[in-house]
């Protein structure tokens, strides 16, 4: 095997003569290595093959490094799979990395390439520099960061780190609130978990208030960590993997002290009650709420405090290690001479429960050992010569648990000690003497292959896990030496790297499983879920008892699974096998119960506990055809309604927690009870025969049918307290029939059949349905018909039993998309929302990477958004390049409208002024991002009333927030949002973009941090960028306004614009600025919603 070739970072594509890396022999043992110089992030890579040439490769994966040892596999979006590579040495293939990497060094490991040829590779990595502040901790130090509280606090606290470190334990942060309350993100077995605990109790992971993210996070790589805590809401997010949770009691983010630990529990003048492992390792850009801590602690802010040795460079000590993919990996290293004995050291990390790990093979006549690893735990024992029995010890326990766990093995003449993770001793003694002499070798792994002379017939397969730290008589073993083929003898082995993965790590077994896994595969345990399957996905038992009828089952109790292969658990209910199959719910108030003395001020009110929880009751209820529930009520002088005004003065409460006035009998809109309708109540003035007020016993008694308002969870009665007055009511069971999923005999099948046969024989359904009344040829999905439902951009998904629309890329949410997305932002608040990477063009960069941003020019889009504000001038939107040209919209404070034109640039105002259009002669290239608020860093490039309307940002609230095919502003208010979204200042989530109709407080007043926009008038604008050949034009349609619009195109004219206006023109200088205002006294401002 030859070493890798290393390079820095590769000139583009060569088209003419000679080019590309080709070793010299073809196995996948090679590779291409890059140094890119400096860590940077990563975002793009391309390959071509080997020019001119029919060397190729056609699949590769890709690693990489801060140091140029211990390589981590990429996996691209959460594959392990490798990416495809090229088909021909010609053409070029592309693929952004998602998530983007940082890294400083590079590997192209080709997996498969041309038959015909061997492997070629030119290959090109895009990326933009990473800024990187770095702290080190020694496992002793710590950092305290203090700040002042000020009166308003923010909507959340965010801090945002990532760390690196071979240990498995460590405390990252720690903050101490009130009353003893804290919270505590701590690295625990290679895990982080995030505690909570009030007062002096000790906090517990897996108890409500902890919770458990990310595994095999001491690999010495970095990980990213976002922890968000708005209120009781906490949202923690480890590497892209998010889990959003209540914090249990009453722990704000507002109730924390204003000091946060790093790296240590560090609280001056405080007691300490739960001592925690310091951490030992590097964190990098720690930030918390826009404040950067590591450059805070390097200047030597009074803020910090510092305690221990913490340095400002990440100087971890680097091991090499090992992973043995295969139970035929093996490693062989020779013995050395020792006078005494031997040693042998090392740590290793695995999830298979056995497998041979270490031998050795002396020469003939001597006795070897065996270590052996045999239901997670160490064997060690000697290998015997025949007739010889054996004598074993076994040491440690659970050792397949994905650890890293260390072995300590010690060679005597007479006698073969092992120590495993610093534990005691254990000891096997041989009456034959333990040869030590330079002749031994050690085998790592899985036995030699026959014919090797070895000998070896293990009993067991070989190891499968990692390696690392090999010392054989306190001399560490150079494994890059083993790589390079002049030390010892190896075979499928992969140094530098350890390749293990957490199988289990998300959770893929469904409802509960256990899951469990080996070094190639997990398994999960549905036992005691109610689900089977290879993920406990399919569900053991039906959904209504309609189905168990169908399966020819008997009257009696059976699990109800109300949701099929959905979250809800199975629960218990009888099934009563009539004519109609009854699905019965019975609850803990079915027994007639008596009110006396019970009044408005001291009301009778009774809550109904269900043998399934109301999540359950409800799906039944929606999966069934018809449900009904008996509820009888006897009076006597016991009113339900007070006849002078109406008022409710016995009711009851369904699953929408609404009181419900009317009885049994009758529908929900009527108000009445079953005498009503039919008008013979006891007195023909009242709508139920309680209303009489008679003094003697009566009763509006009959079934609840109507679904939605079903079952009955509570019962109020407040007229039982005069002379002479009482209740009682008595409430059934739940009782449920029909199946909308089950076939019946009354109902024929709907939906579509495919790839029917009969006898073996494949029928051709589309001819026959052709000629059967009520079927139709071909199968249309629900789609076809009801995707007119998703509105807003939603796109209509099929589902097994229906549709769903998709509102990922609208700016509305809710079922169909018609919840609009707004926000309030505050003074200075600003959102931004970039688009795509950028990669500056070098002078010797080839036109493919000029070609890899050419997706973002404007084409077509179209800006929709609704706003609501008094202040003026505002900056409503900008849009900026990464040339220096730029769109804004500005709020003006006036009507007037004026212009300011460029030779480059022509301006038209409709004779309307509902409708304005801005073109120029160059395209708009390079969309880098969108601001909304302040502009944060404008730049000299923007002209003075953008950039006097972006200093003083937007105040007021935003809505609907449409940019094509993005959604900016839900992007940014997103949980666990991603990196392509970044706020600044006071922007909370609101509905200030409801529509009118709703309530009159919240569509005219909107409160935050004590301001309050009162009055304002919503409105609406859509700007429309139309192009057309090397024109981009730009339409705004007003739909409703309240003030002046000002909408700004400017164009910097770069070196790299298509379009080159003539003359010379420095670099940054401004240009004439087209600009249109509409003015408000002629537009019109209503309370329609129109769509945008």
């Amino acid at each position: 095997m030859f070493p890798a070739l290393t390079m820095f970072l590769l000139s583009p594509f060569p088209r003419q003569g000679a080019g590309g890396w080709t070793p010299r022999v073809s196995n996948r043992d090679q590779w291409l290595q890059i140094d890119l110089g400096d860590r940077v992030a990563i975002t793009a890579v391309a390959t071509q093959g080997g020019y001119g040439s029919s060397d190729w490769v056609t699949s590769y994966v890709l690693m990489f490094s801060d140091s140029g040892r211990n390589w981590k596999l990429y996996r691209h979006e959460e594959s392990i799979a490798g990416f495809p590579g090229n088909a021909n040495a010609d053409s070029v293939v592309r693929h952004r990395l998602r998530p983007p990497m940082e890294a400083r060094h590079l590997r192209f490991l080709p997996s498969a390439w041309n038959r015909d040829g061997r492997i070629g590779m030119r290959v090109e990595v895009y990326g933009c520099p990473f800024r990187s502040e770095v702290i080190d901790f020694d496992g002793k130090s710590s950092v305290l960061y203090r700040f002042v509280q000020s009166t308003r606090s923010p909507v959340k606290d965010t801090i945002s780190l990532k760390f690196k470190t071979t240990q498995s334990d460590g405390l990252l942060f720690h903050r101490r609130g009130r009353s003893g309350d804290c919270i505590t993100l701590e690295l625990v077995k290679g895990r982080l978990l995030l505690f909570f605990n009030s007062g002096n109790a000790a906090p517990s992971p897996s108890g409500p208030d902890g919770v458990a993210l990310g595994s095999l996070l001491d690999d010495q790589h970095w990980h990213s960590v976002l922890f968000e805590h708005a209120r009781q809401l906490v949202t923690l997010t480890v590497d892209r993997h998010s889990r959003q949770f209540q914090a249990q009691g009453q722990l704000s983010h507002m109730d924390l002290d204003p000091e946060i630990s790093f790296g240590g529990i560090l609280a001056p003048g405080k007691s300490v009650t739960f001592q925690r492992k310091h951490f030992d390792g590097c964190l990098e850009n720690i930030n918390f709420n826009g404040e950067d801590i590591i450059d805070l602690a390097k200047r030597h802010r009074p803020q910090i405090l510092i305690r221990g040795n913490a340095s400002f460079s990440c100087s971890q000590p680097q091991s090499v290690p090992v992973t043995f993919p295969s139970s035929r990996s093996h490693l062989v290293l020779p013995g050395t001479l020792a006078q005494d004995g031997a040693s042998i050291s090392f740590q290793f990390r695995t999830w298979n429960q056995a497998g041979l790990l270490l031998s050795s093979w002396p020469p003939h006549g001597s006795t070897g050992f065996l270590l052996t690893l045999r239901d997670g735990a160490l064997r060690l024992g000697l290998s015997p010569s025949p007739g010889q029995a054996r004598s074993d010890v076994t040491a440690g326990v659970g050792l397949n648990d994905g650890q890293w766990h260390s072995v300590s093995l010690t060679v005597q003449r007479d006698q073969l000690s092992v120590v495993v993770d610093q534990a005691g001793a254990l000891t096997v003694r041989t009456a034959q003497p333990l040869e030590t002499h330079a002749g031994s070798a050690y085998l790592f792994g899985g036995c030699l292959p026959p014919g090797s002379g070895s000998g070896c017939e293990a009993p067991l397969a070989g190891f499968q896990g990692c390696l690392r730290l090999i010392s054989v008589n306190a001399q560490e073993v150079d494994l890059i030496s083993v790589q390079r083929g002049v030390l010892g003898n190896s075979s499928g082995l992969r140094i530098d790297s350890c390749g293990i993965l957490d199988r289990c790590s998300p959770n893929r077994c469904e409802h509960g499983g256990r899951c469990s896994q080996s070094w190639t595969a997990f398994h999960c345990n549905c036992t005691g879920t109610g689900y089977t399957g290879a993920t406990c996905h399919h569900p053991l038992y039906e959904q209504s008892c309609e189905a168990y009828k169908h399966r020819g089952e008997s009257s009696g109790r059976y699990y109800i699974d109300p949701d099929g292969s959905g979250p809800l658990q199975p629960f218990p209910a009888f099934c009563n096998m009539t004519d109609i199959s009854w699905t019965v719910m019975q609850h803990n108030g079915s027994a007639l119960t008596r009110v006396k003395g019970a009044d408005q001020e001291n009301a009778h009110w009774a809550a109904f506990q269900y043998e399934a929880s109301l999540e359950q009751l409800l799906a039944t209820i929606a999966h069934a055809g018809h449900c009904q529930q008996l509820l009888e009520f006897h009076c006597r002088r016991s009113r339900l309604r007070d006849s002078r005004d109406g008022t409710p003065l016995s009711w009851w409460v369904g699953s929408t927690q609404g009181t419900r006035t009317y009885r049994p009998g009758s529908a929900p809109e009527a108000q009445m009870c079953a005498c009503g309708l039919a008008g013979n109540c006891a007195d023909s003035r009242d709508r139920c025969n309680c209303d009489a007020d008679q003094d003697e016993w009566t009763n509006d008694t009959a079934v609840l049918s109507y679904k939605e308002h079903l079952p009955v969870t509570r019962i109020v009665v407040a007229d039982a307290a005069r002379p002479s007055s009482a209740a009682a009511y008595k409430l059934g069971p739940l009782l449920c029939q029909g199946d909308r999923g089950t076939a019946t005999r009354q109902r024929g099948f709907l939906g579509c059949i495919r790839s029917l046969q009969l006898n073996g024989k494949t029928l051709d359904l589309e001819e026959r349905a052709q000629v059967t009344p009520g079927v139709e040829p071909g199968c249309r999905g629900h789609c076809s018909t009801y995707k007119r439902l998703c509105r807003n951009g939603g796109r209509c998904r099929e589902r097994p039993r229906g549709f769903s629309c998709d509102c990922e890329l609208s700016a509305f949410s809710g079922p169909f998309c018609t919840q609009e997305i707004s926000a309030l932002f505050g003074a200075g608040s600003s959102v931004t929302y970039n688009f795509h990477e950028f990669y500056p063009l070098s002078t010797n960069s080839s036109p493919h990477a000029a070609s890899f941003h050419g997706d973002m020019t404007l084409a077509g889009e179209m800006i929709t958004f609704s706003f609501q504000t008094r202040q003026t001038p505002s900056l409503l939107l900008y849009v900026d390049s990464f040339y220096d040209e730029y769109l804004s919209v500005i709020l003006a404070n006036n009507g007037e409208s004026h212009l300011s034109v460029s030779s480059a640039v022509r301006v038209e105002c409709s004779e309307a002024r509902s409708q304005v259009s801005l073109s120029s002669g160059t395209e708009f290239n390079a969309v880098k991002s969108l601001v909304l608020g302040k502009i944060l860093e404008p730049g000299r490039h923007v002209d003075e009333d953008t950039a006097q309307a972006g200093a003083r940002g937007f105040s007021g609230c935003l809505s609907a927030l449409q940019f094509e095919r993005a959604a900016p502003l839900k992007a940014a208010l997103r949980p666990g949002r991603s990196g392509r979204t970044s706020v600044q200042g006071p922007v909370t989530s609101s509905e200030c973009g409801a529509g009118p109709g709703g309530d009159a407080a919240r569509e005219h007043t909107h409160a935050r941090a004590g301001a309050r926009l009162v009055g304002t008038r919503r409105c609406g604008l859509t700007v429309s960028l139309a192009p057309s050949p090397g024109v981009v034009a730009v339409s705004i349609f007003v739909l409703l306004c309240v003030a002046a619009v000002a909408v700004r195109l400017y164009q910097h004219r770069s070196p790299y614009t298509a379009t080159e206006a003539e003359g010379p023109r420095k670099q940054g200088s401004s240009v004439a600025v087209p600009r249109c205002e509409l003015g408000g006294q002629d537009a019109t401002c209503g309370d329609r919603q129109a769509g945008f």
